[in-house]
């Protein structure tokens, strides 16, 4: 009985593995793991928060949260132009990653992707941040210049961004 007992824990520990968890999941996040940006986007998110640039929102549970954070990024692709290259955006709180497709003149997400390879196109920013310029009270501009939103890759990325957020 310990026998099988073991090898279910072994199953289950090896069908979900740590690097495609986030916190929705009860994983704990290490940022310097997640990207080397990623610390420091935090760390200007946590300053933005204190100085009321934008609202932290209020921390809901797994599903809850996830749920959250999906229809927030489903609203961004659905602003985002209709062009250039795919990318990884990993929002910083959770520390999950979603990779976005453009295929066929719409973007299609995939949440819980590996991180992107050494190279690849990426944004990294914090839920409050994205829910901030979903919401016009906040520009990419902004967020840009406040250190809330990083991009590398693709040098077309942060203008998409722009395009998106900025009136």
């Amino acid at each position: 009985m310990r026998a099988v007992i073991l090898g279910l824990a072994v199953l289950l520990c090896s069908a979900a593995p740590a690097s495609l968890a986030c916190g929705y999941d009860g994983m704990a996040m290490d940022l310097a793991l997640a990207h080397p940006a990623s610390l420091d986007v935090s760390l200007a998110i946590h300053q933005a928060y204190q100085d009321e640039l934008i609202a932290k929102p209020l921390p809901l549970p797994g599903g809850f949260g996830m749920r959250r954070a999906l229809t927030a990024m489903d609203r961004l692709a659905s602003r985002l132009p209709p062009s250039g290259n795919d990318f990884s955006l990993l929002l910083v709180e959770p520390g999950l990653w979603t990779r976005f497709e453009l295929r066929d003149g719409q973007w299609h997400l995939t949440p819980h992707a590996p991180a992107p390879a050494k190279g690849e196109s990426l944004v990294i920013v914090g839920e409050g941040v994205l829910l901030a310029m979903l919401a016009s009270r906040m520009t990419a501009t902004q967020a840009l210049e406040h250190g809330l939103v990083h991009t590398e890759g693709d040098d077309r990325l942060t203008g998409q961004w722009r395009s998106a957020f900025d009136d």
